[in-house]
């Protein structure tokens, strides 16, 4: 038997598969018709109903969510934006009032500049201090003076913290023992009634920095009924260093200082408002060197570079004027060291080497009335 040969120009592959055995014919049976009753056919129509109506059940709340959590999403940038554009206009229109004061020209917050760990607020945003110790008490009492003697002739209200408020022999409107004697100093100079040259009024509390004396005269301690010639703020140096909380940059301070004033200002156009520098701290140094250790140089350089920026505030505005206490609380000892190495604090002037004792309150409210007789020479 020759061998198959499925080679071949002519051959299909039908040819060359043709020994294979025929395919069987693959019958297939006719589909038989059943027919259903009519509850089949209800029921069946039941089922494909009910599996549709599973799925929308299925797909109408995850519809639903998605829809509104693409809702909430728009409205939040819508929000956003709206916000972001009040707040700016709002901000620019403030600003033009502050003197172009802004947050963004901040280049540094902290007292550090190489530390972003500081916990300093908002120098232009207004901060009570509701809670701590006696402070509401405090200011309402300031209100309360403020209010009853707007019938009186002021020359001079004084505003700050509890430098300021030490005139009253007070610090949280409480009475202190060791100030007793600043009383007796400042009615003998601001009281015309017990023999002082001019009338002053002080509304001042402990503990203050900046944005808490904005809040306070922004919150009834300066009334509209209430004139004065002149508004003499000293604020800032709780805003550098405050039981260790704030470890603030000049740039922040001096900000916080400008703001406050500016709202002066505006509360009060027509008066001459005085910026005093801050004075100087050495508080925890047992000779009141300002140099001594690392913190307090830190703090010290921090208050001359505040110092001469609102030096230079004030010379650039009209009614404000900057009050230099010509070194009344700073001497210098050679034993110290040289130069500005050798400055520091005495202990009769300020008794912890932040607030002044009595001798301090004299020879700086002398000062301050020299300062007051020649705003008056010059009518300003």
């Amino acid at each position: 038997m020759k061998p198959l040969s499925i080679s071949g120009a002519s051959a299909t592959d039908d040819e060359t598969m043709s020994f294979l055995p025929p395919p069987r014919e693959v019958r297939v049976p006719k589909p038989v018709h059943v027919k259903r009753t009519d509850r089949q056919i209800r029921a069946n129509r039941k089922h494909k109903s009910d599996k549709y109506t599973n799925r929308e059940r299925f797909c109408l709340p995850w519809m639903v969510e998605t829809i509104a959590f693409m809702m909430l999403i728009a409205c939040a940038f819508l929000l956003k934006g709206l916000y972001t554009h009040l707040v700016g206009r709002l901000e620019g229109e403030e600003v033009a009032k502050w003197g172009n004061l802004s947050l963004k020209n901040i280049q540094h917050w902290c007292l550090n500049e190489k530390s972003l760990d500081c916990s300093c607020a908002s120098p232009l945003t207004p901060a009570p201090r509701h809670g701590h110790k006696t402070w509401t008490q405090a200011h309402l009492q300031n209100i309360k003076d403020a209010a009853h003697q707007i019938n009186d002739s002021w020359d001079v209200v004084f505003l700050g913290d509890s430098i300021m408020e030490g005139w009253k022999g007070l610090s949280f409107g409480r009475a202190v023992e060791h100030k007793e004697g600043n009383v007796q100093v400042f009615e003998s100079m601001f009281d015309s009634n017990k023999g002082g040259d001019v009338n002053g009024l002080v509304l001042g509390i402990a503990g203050d920095k900046s944005p808490n004396l904005l809040w306070r005269i922004k919150n009834g301690e300066l009334p509209e009924l209430l004139e004065a010639k002149v508004y003499w703020i000293l604020i800032g140096t709780n805003d550098f260093l405050k039981d260790g909380l704030e470890h603030c940059s000049a740039e922040v301070v001096a900000m916080g200082i400008k703001r406050v004033a500016k709202e002066v200002q505006i509360l009060k156009p027509n008066a001459t408002i005085i910026i005093n520098e801050i004075l100087p701290r050495a508080p925890g140094t047992h000779n009141g060197m300002l140099y001594g250790d690392e913190e307090t140089k830190s703090v010290t350089n921090a208050i001359n570079k505040v110092n001469k920026e609102l030096e230079e505030f004030c010379n650039q505005h009209d009614n404000f004027d900057y009050f230099d206490t010509g070194n009344i609380f700073i001497k210098r000892k050679a034993a110290f060291g040289a130069g500005r190495n050798g400055e520091y604090i005495p202990s009769d002037l300020m008794r912890d080497h932040l607030h002044p004792t009595t001798k301090g309150y004299a020879q700086w409210g002398k000062q301050i009335l020299k300062k007051l007789r020649s705003i008056t020479k010059n009518g300003t």
